[in-house]
């Protein structure tokens, strides 16, 4: 599955089980996030566990608070998920996701691993 705009893409490999953002989200709203929130819930959906899903966010420039808020569903639909466990790969290089990201430990306390690079 991929979405690919100007600005942005979001990839999903069904092999590796990772999406990767890579861009920069300034799109508007709940809305202007419908498909990209429509490709995380199958990406959800297709999990069968036990598995391991990858969110791939280090080439994201950024993403604003509507995008931050998509991936908290997506994190808190993984959570109510038994034996499914999340890993985001972040970058180093963009200050905003650590702040940012580490919030997504709140909504899945176990079983999320944040990497840094």
């Amino acid at each position: 599955m991929e979405i690919k705009e100007p600005a942005y893409s979001v990839l999903y490999d069904a092999v590796t089980h990772t999406v990767k953002f890579k861009g920069t989200f300034n799109i508007r709203g709940s809305e202007g996030y419908k498909e990209i929130t429509a490709m995380l819930n199958k990406v959800e959906a297709q999990l069968s566990p036990p598995a391991e899903i990858v969110v791939d966010v280090r080439e994201t420039e950024f993403l604003n608070s509507s995008g931050i808020t998509a991936l908290g569903k997506f994190t808190i639909r993984l959570r109510q998920k038994t034996g499914v466990s999340l890993t985001v790969l972040c970058s180093n290089k963009q200050s905003w996701q650590e702040y940012s990201m580490k919030g997504l430990e709140r909504l899945m306390p176990v079983g999320l691993t944040l990497k840094f690079e």
